[in-house]
């Protein structure tokens, strides 16, 4: 698990943060954020399942290569895929890093669709290569 962090806004409603409260006096939960983190965790370890379904497209004859947390692309796999004209379809839940030594040209080449859900760490020109793809 990431140790980096979103700052997150959320709205309650009175009784609900004095309840929030409450727990934290009580020591249950060490602050109002520790309360809604572990919420939050539950709440998608419950929908797993869903959220798998959602990064796994029922029925599709492509592959999809997807991943939960900090991952990155390599060059070398990229490049296997363009020399045998094989193309990934990239689905990242967390972050994604595509270093800066993967032109734009080469990632075209290697990589049907990329859907991101959280952060993309690329340079200017793989972001706008993304765009091409998915939009295609």
């Amino acid at each position: 698990m990431s140790n980096e962090t979103e700052k997150l806004t959320i709205n309650l409603g009175v009784v609900e943060l004095a309840q929030v409260d409450v727990l934290v006096e009580q020591g249950i939960y060490s602050n109002r954020s520790d309360l809604i983190r572990t919420a939050i965790r539950k709440q998608l370890e419950t929908h797993k399942e869903d959220i798998e379904r959602t990064l796994t497209p029922i029925g599709s004859k492509k592959k999809w290569d997807w991943a939960v947390g900090i991952c990155g692309l390599d060059k070398t796999v990229l490049e296997e895929c363009a020399a045998s004209n094989e193309k990934l379809n990239v689905s990242a839940v967390g972050m994604l890093i595509i270093p800066k030594n993967i032109s734009a040209e080469l990632f075209e080449q290697a990589v049907e669709k990329c859907i991101i859900r959280g952060k993309l760490v690329a340079s200017d020109e793989i972001k706008e290569a993304i765009k091409r793809i998915n939009s295609d």
